[in-house]
């Protein structure tokens, strides 16, 4: 029996996010290099399915780059913060955690000013959504096997760069879940308008400046080969949606 793909999409975007922060919170102590792999991990696990958002931060910029239609992209966002708050509810049973879900609240460094802290989370957010503008692009059709690899990568070089300052939270479901168990909403508004901002930006100029011609050549091919149809997901939800 064939599911449904918005409702398998739905589910994938609430499992994905419960488990990114129950193994980042238990995982910590594994710095960014762990968080990298997780995000590895799950996208390797989902992406077929939901396209491994995990984030409202990549849902809107799938929604400004109109992958994913504006109610669907809500919906998107709901399962994400349901799915965040399982995951924190679940790591206060889990071993290495010492069921102290307020060790996953992210943070400002003690030396980080609010506009600092927002300011180093657009700049997050922005990166985020420019990462995945680049490997929606038709001209990067032929690459998508290192998908999860390099976007694990990516995260691990941000949350090196950035982790000691804010907490690198760069996703505000993954901030709300632990914020909502542990009743901690200090500066919490950092965490959903800095990065909410920079994807929104980020998105806006990739459309702007970046955006690929029709039919472009893919990278990679000698001589160039025409655009094909993807037959992603996202079509399909799209469809499903319209």
């Amino acid at each position: 029996m064939q599911s449904d793909p918005v409702w398998a999409a739905l589910s994938a975007e609430l499992a994905g996010t419960a488990l990114l922060v129950l193994l980042s919170c238990v995982g910590a102590a594994g710095g960014a290099a762990a968080a990298g792999l997780v995000v590895a991990t799950l996208i390797q696990c989902f992406d077929h399915i939901s396209g491994a958002h995990f984030n409202p931060v990549v849902t809107l910029c799938a929604v400004v780059r109109r992958r994913v239609p504006p109610t669907l992209g809500a919906m998107y966002v709901a399962a994400q913060l349901l799915g965040a708050s399982a995951g924190a509810a679940a790591v206060c049973g889990a071993p290495g955690a010492g069921g102290e879900v307020g060790k996953c609240v992210t943070r400002l460094g003690s030396e980080v000013t609010t506009m600092q802290g927002l300011l180093i989370e657009g700049l997050l957010g922005a990166l985020l959504a420019l990462a995945n503008c680049a490997s929606w692009d038709p001209r990067n059709r032929r690459l998508p096997d290192s998908w999860p690899l390099r976007m694990g990568a990516i995260v691990a070089g941000l949350v090196t760069v950035a982790g000691p300052l804010t907490g690198a939270g760069m996703n505000p479901a993954r901030s709300f879940g632990p914020a909502l168990l542990a009743h901690s909403w200090g500066h919490h508004w950092v965490y959903w308008l800095g990065p909410l901002g920079g994807s929104l930006l980020a998105s806006l100029l990739y459309t702007w400046l970046w955006h690929s011609p029709p039919d472009p050549p893919a990278r990679g091919d000698d001589p160039p080969a025409p655009l094909e149809p993807s037959g992603k997901e996202a079509d399909a939800l799209v469809d499903n949606c319209a």
